[in-house]
């Protein structure tokens, strides 16, 4: 495809990545995200194969809470208890209630107490309390459920834990201040599937430097058009002016991996398949969630001095107009620094000023309604321009 990184081409890329659904780890939006991946690259040139890696996929039956007033459906925390078809009952309380044992515990809406960084805490506490289940009401602006990662995919709590969205659960709150009588069910198994990471290497002149790596997550749990739409359009531009580049002197491995929400499954299996090559590549450039949305800047980490000098330089070239340096590390990058590897990562994420929503981890993430196509371009130059220095040193 012509020009990777015009702002035409970025958009008709991620609206294509969005038309393929839901793009849960293993499930077909996914799988087809993949084989579409695949054929950009060799139409630009660029040999790319798949490789399939195994994974616990969450399977639910019913996941669902009904109390004295009500009933909703929702999502299951998906490294969370099985309660089986029966599910578990028990009185619902707030939070706040001294005593929370054989309880099921309804979250505020959108508490922060609950969210992705506290929430293993949160359960740990709740667990030892002997509680019976918890509930959070997450839900984006417009309503629709807002969900959380797997991060304890592979060793799941005991607490069942389900998510509904505010919408759905109305009176709940006023139900768990009278305690009223609930059954939380998440009926559900954790089953061994396959999926997909897509995977390019492009040989550089020299084989004896260090080579660079550029990654950027595939999977997601809804459209994710902003949310990993960005990432991905720029991945794939990048790959093809690399291959058109004429003076390459290192090797560049390139991954676009699935697995994200379940705790970066396909990186863990990508990497574990190239022992190494965390800290044998000069860089690693992660081109993480949010890269291009209408209600984020792009956030820069990097993981040294000379490479937030080089990001720096080339964002401020890149005619992007909502950018900052960031020390907050997550995604994938987290991976590569745990190794002890160099990295810029690329991510969207709310800051101070900035309190829009993202709709991030929500069915409503649509290219039409959350994607900045122009900072996608101007992120993408920055990023090319990264790249060109760093495969050419």
């Amino acid at each position: 495809m012509a020009n990777g990184m015009s702002p035409d081409t970025l958009a008709q890329r991620i609206r294509e990545y969005e038309s393929f659904g839901a793009h849960r780890t293993g499930w077909p939006g996914d799988t087809s995200s993949a084989g579409w991946a695949r054929a950009e690259l060799e139409a630009d040139g660029v040999h790319a194969s798949l490789e399939e890696f195994a994974f616990p996929m969450f399977r639910s039956e019913s996941t669902r809470l009904t109390w004295d007033g009500g009933e909703a459906d929702g999502v299951a925390l998906h490294d969370c208890g099985r309660t089986g078809k029966d599910g578990v009952s028990g009185q619902l309380v707030t939070p706040g209630a001294v005593d929370v044992s054989d309880k099921i515990v309804v979250a505020g809406e959108n508490d922060p107490e609950f969210d992705q960084r506290p929430i293993y805490e949160r359960i740990s506490d709740l667990t030892a309390a002997g509680a019976a289940g918890l509930v959070l009401r997450r839900s984006d602006s417009l309503g629709a459920i807002n969900v959380l990662n797997a991060y304890r995919i592979d060793r799941s709590f005991s607490l069942p834990v389900l998510q509904i969205a505010g919408p759905d659960a109305k009176g709940l709150t006023e139900a768990a201040k009278r305690r009223e009588n609930a059954v939380l069910t998440v009926d559900a198994a954790l089953e061994r599937a396959t999926a997909l990471n897509v995977v390019a290497t492009l040989p550089g002149a020299d084989p004896d430097a260090a080579p660079m790596a550029i990654m950027t997550p595939r999977s997601g749990w809804f459209n994710c058009a902003s949310e990993r739409g960005g990432g991905i359009a720029i991945w794939l531009g990048l790959a093809a002016a690399l291959a058109a580049m004429p003076a390459r002197r290192r090797t560049v491995h390139m991954v676009a991996s699935s697995g994200h929400e379940l705790n970066h499954y396909g990186l863990r299996a990508y990497l574990g398949a190239r022992e190494g090559l965390e800290t044998r590549a000069i860089a690693w450039l992660h081109l993480g969630a949010l890269i291009g949305s209408r209600a984020t800047s792009v956030k820069i980490e990097p993981s040294d001095e000379e490479l937030r000098g080089l990001a720096r330089s080339a964002f401020e070239s890149s005619g992007a107009t909502r950018w900052m340096m960031w020390n907050q590390r997550g995604g994938e990058a987290e991976n590569i620094a745990e190794a002890g590897g160099r990295y810029v990562s690329l991510r969207g994420g709310a800051a101070d000023n900035e309190g829009d929503d993202t709709f991030f981890h929500s069915p409503n993430d649509s290219i039409d309604r959350a994607s900045d196509i122009d900072l996608v371009a101007a992120s993408g130059r920055a990023c090319l321009a990264m790249v060109e220095a760093l495969v050419s040193a």
